[in-house]
């Protein structure tokens, strides 16, 4: 005999269509890490092992830190919308998405910039994309920094088109 209750079907989750770390790439941690050692070594000249040891820990475990962190956010772009450092813009909150190079990123971070703009900019990478919400939203546009505007663009158009048609 079949059973009348209903049964319950968890989220599905499907893999993202694209994510991107916005992380500081490795020859720019050697740079920071050198300046950091070269730093910590005018603090420590003249002294002993152990004072020494004790500088260089102090500068470079707050350096190695904020490094980490810098780059832990990530774009996601998956069925539920576009996820940037922790917000979502869902693909029926969009109007628009525009790539941005170098000049346009710093035109719209500058100049042009609209102080209530959602801003998820990684000063080491120079592309970005713009995404304009239909009228009405809460914030005038997102600009997202990325390395591969493009992707990002045909992912969102991918998972636009896929979700609206269930």
């Amino acid at each position: 005999m079949p059973s009348s209750e209903p049964v319950h079907v968890g989220p599905v989750h499907v893999a993202p269509l694209y994510v991107e770390r916005l992380s500081i790439r490795a020859r720019w941690w050697a740079v920071v890490i050198v300046i950091a050692l070269f730093g910590s070594s005018e603090l420590f000249a003249g002294f002993n092992g152990r004072i020494i040891a004790i500088v260089v820990a102090a500068v470079l475990i707050p350096t190695l830190v904020l490094l980490a962190l810098a780059g832990r956010t990530t774009l996601r772009v998956d069925a539920d919308g576009l996820h940037a450092a922790g917000q979502t813009m869902t693909f029926d909150d969009m109007d628009s998405v525009q790539a941005l190079d170098a000049q346009e990123t710093r035109l719209m971070l500058g100049p042009q910039a609209d102080p209530s703009a959602r801003l998820v900019v990684r000063g080491y990478i120079r592309g970005a994309v713009l995404v304009r919400p239909v009228a009405g939203g809460s914030v005038p546009y997102w600009v997202v920094s990325t390395r591969h505007p493009q992707k990002v663009i045909a992912a969102v158009e991918q998972a636009a088109r896929v979700t609206r048609a269930h």
